[in-house]
């Protein structure tokens, strides 16, 4: 079927255990040393995702949904010393059509993991899928590192942020349009996602 006229609304959680979990595991992984630091020092605007597209298909009901995300992001607290401040996103994963599929508790293995976007350098868009419901419930998280000599000093002049959210489709129309085993989502959005945790 293909949804229409789709009204999105971002439920936005805090940074719980789970995220503080992930966050911990990234800073890990970087270059440099991190640290956590409060967002609530800082007046982070929202991400933007915008142009979300998932397609989900399969040959024949006895097969996995094979299903398919690309969205656009753009970071507009980087804007001032940073010359590419939104990108593209893509994601894959397999869905039986039924059951939705939840990361484990501690976020290690989520539905679509971290994938890069966009990198040049120090700097970097990455974007991960947490948990998908059905395609009109899934949450995505994303990440930013970027160049800040505005709030942070050398050698932490490249934090990165770190926003989370689930996004739900409450409005659609069933059976508009059938295609066999496939089902369509486009939204333009934007969908607004909070900065929910910075990395330094």
């Amino acid at each position: 079927m293909y949804f229409t006229n789709l009204l999105p609304l971002v439920a936005l959680a805090s940074a719980g255990p789970s995220s503080i979990n992930y966050l911990h595991q990234l800073s890990a992984t970087l270059v440099k040393p991190a640290k956590l630091v409060p967002t609530a020092q800082f007046n982070f605007a929202p991400y933007q995702v915008t142009n979300i597209a998932l397609d989900c298909k399969r040959p024949n009901n006895k097969t996995n949904y094979s299903c398919e995300l690309y969205f656009a992001l753009h970071d507009p607290n980087s804007v001032r010393e940073n010359n590419v401040t939104s990108c593209s996103c893509h994601h894959t994963w397999s869905w039986d059509g039924v059951n939705g599929s939840l990361s484990t508790t501690d976020w290690r293995t989520p539905v679509a993991g971290y994938q890069l976007c966009w990198r040049d350098d120090w700097t970097f868009f990455k974007s991960s899928v947490p948990s998908f419901e059905h395609p009109g419930n899934f949450s995505l998280e994303v990440a930013h590192t970027y160049h800040d000599d505005e709030n942070f000093t050398v050698p932490w002049d490249y934090p990165t942020t770190i926003a989370t959210g689930e996004v739900i489709i409450y409005e659609y129309y069933e059976g508009v349009k059938k295609h066999g085993d496939k089902i369509c989502l486009r939204e333009m959005g934007p969908v607004n996602a909070t900065v929910v945790g910075i990395l330094d």
